[in-house]
């Protein structure tokens, strides 16, 4: 089965989590999270970095929307499956030469992963976002966990790396 990019969906779509539509879905507010995915080319599962939606300012320049299939073929769409398998991911800066469509999936080092934790947020912190380290931390620490398998399409257990908001 192979991956392919698909095109940014706008934020307007029934689809997208991040549409403007509803006072609570705002992407200037946003979640970080470190998501396993299977890359059918190289044919390695990785760890890249995933958002919520697609964030304002800059980083989303870095953004896109990427068709993941299941992890494995024993995952089961939930009641709650909204069909659509379009994750915002993050890429490696320029994205120009990361590549488009299945390109991207060739290249080990397309994606951001956990190593880059550190390199994104002294992005973020240089480019008007703030970390919000409270309500990371209460968040991780809470009952209630901000990540873990989506019931809305098919992921594999996803941490929650940082809640992060954009200033302008």
């Amino acid at each position: 089965m192979k991956m392919h990019m698909t095109a940014k969906v706008s934020n307007n779509t029934s689809n997208s989590f991040c549409n403007d539509e509803s006072p609570f879905d705002s992407n200037q507010s946003f979640v970080l999270y470190l998501e396993p995915i299977y890359n059918s080319y190289l044919q390695i599962y990785q760890n890249v970095i995933t958002l919520n939606c697609d964030p304002s300012g800059p980083l989303s320049k870095m953004v896109t929307q990427i068709n993941y299939p299941k992890l494995s073929p024993f995952q089961q769409a939930s009641p709650t499956f909204s069909g659509c398998p379009c994750v915002f991911t993050l890429l490696r800066y320029p994205v120009s030469k990361v590549g488009s469509g299945n390109s991207a999936f060739k290249y080990n080092n397309a994606f951001m992963t956990a190593d880059d934790i550190p390199s994104v947020f002294s992005y973020l912190n240089t480019h008007d976002y703030i970390i919000d380290t409270s309500t990371t931390t209460m968040l991780q620490n809470g009952r209630v966990v901000v990540g873990g398998v989506s019931t809305h399409r098919f992921s594999g257990d996803r941490r929650m790396i940082a809640m992060v908001r954009y200033l302008k």
